[in-house]
């Protein structure tokens, strides 16, 4: 029996589907939705959000390993999925076969390997071919076009279902942005020069959807927006997506200390005054970040407390001096939002010196999901 007392992430599945409309609207009707279910979902959980994302029509998810794409498809999931990540060299490359996935390749060494063993295949490979246009991190040379078309033209069984490349900072819109949209532009064209015609071309992620209309092409990605994050204020106000994801927990003790009494691990909050505290049972293991302490915050009862001491592996402590209406059982938001506030991922994030996806994506297992 689960214990969402302790700690509870809600999942707002009508969010979901109300994000999904808000970015299908910025996109014209000729340009496909790629959903991105990689990392467990960003913590929200890949098989329920999936199954709603299929539901509500996306043409493709997108996962980073072949594990989470048959996790997929163990649980039904019939529509196209793209294995972000690729083909490591220790893969079994049937079993893409025989769970209908699709791999990204981004490499001449994987590239020829795959042309040379498709001759055995029963069925056409369907792949994707991604180019670095400035990432700087997976994707062939955009000098490479040539020598790629020449090894996937002779290959029997391989059918080039898409061309894709990625943003360095999607986030902002500058020359070097427009500088990778016209490389991959380039590319593209050099591909259809030569007869290929991807039906999937694709480039722009949730920050490009808004600053780089240009690079929409026949499909986008988007992946933290769908769950109502942003990487900078500004895309929220451009792609007005709401969280999906609500973490909770309770109130367990409370306990009063004088002044002077040092609190937590290591003595780095000692208490100024009298000092009221409210002891939540969650801690690091649980994905909350241990760089909140003596920095973050958490509502109760529609109040903004202070995180006091070192957030602890199972534990951390909050001040509630002065407020009058808090007892034991208190709900105590840790991501949301109350009537009269919130605390987001973004926030979270600047306080941590991370970004909101590092935030969602650490969520652990032992943060039971609910689905509304």
């Amino acid at each position: 029996m689960t214990n969402i007392q302790r700690a509870a992430a809600y999942i707002e599945l009508g969010i979901l589907e109300e994000n999904y409309n808000t970015i299908r609207s910025k996109l014209s009707t000729e340009v496909g939705l790629l959903c991105v279910v990689k990392a467990d979902a960003y913590g929200h959980g890949a098989i329920e959000v999936s199954r709603r994302l299929e539901l509500l029509g996306a043409i493709y998810l997108g996962v980073a390993t072949i594990d989470e794409a048959i996790e997929l498809r163990t649980n039904k999931i019939k529509i196209p999925i793209l294995v972000m990540s690729g083909i490591m060299p220790w893969d079994d490359v049937s079993i893409l076969l025989q769970q209908d996935l699709t791999p990204v390749i981004y490499d001449l060494t994987t590239l020829a390997k795959i042309c040379t063993m498709a001759k055995s295949f029963q069925t056409p490979l369907r792949i994707h071919l991604k180019f670095d246009t400035g990432m700087g991190r997976l994707g062939f040379m955009t000098d490479d076009v040539s020598e790629v078309v020449d090894l996937v033209e002779c290959a029997e069984n391989i059918k080039v279902d898409g061309l894709m490349s990625h943003f360095s900072s999607s986030e902002i819109r500058d020359d070097y942005g427009i500088g990778q949209v016209n490389a991959f532009s380039k590319v593209t064209e050099k591909f259809a020069k030569r007869g290929f015609q991807a039906k999937f071309i694709h480039m722009a992620n949730s920050g490009a959807i808004t600053n780089y209309p240009e690079a929409h092409f026949t499909m986008v990605r988007a992946g933290i927006s769908l769950y109502g994050s942003h990487s900078t204020l500004e895309l929220k106000k451009q792609l007005p997506t709401r969280p999906v994801l609500r973490f909770t927990s309770r109130i367990a003790l409370i306990r009063e200390f004088p002044a002077g009494h040092a609190l937590s691990y290591g003595r780095t909050y000692v208490t100024s005054r009298k000092t009221k505290v409210a002891y939540i049972p969650v801690g690091y293991t649980d994905g909350y970040p241990r760089s909140l302490s003596n920095k973050g915050s958490v509502l109760i009862n529609n109040n903004r407390c202070k995180i006091i001491g070192r957030i602890c592996m199972d534990w951390f402590l909050v001040d509630i001096t002065g407020l009058n209406e808090v007892n034991i059982e208190d709900e105590v938001i840790l991501l949301g939002e109350s009537k009269t506030d919130a605390v987001t991922a973004y926030e979270v994030g600047e306080i941590s010196d991370t970004i909101p996806y590092e935030i969602l994506c650490k969520i652990s297992k032992r943060v039971t999901r609910v689905y509304i």
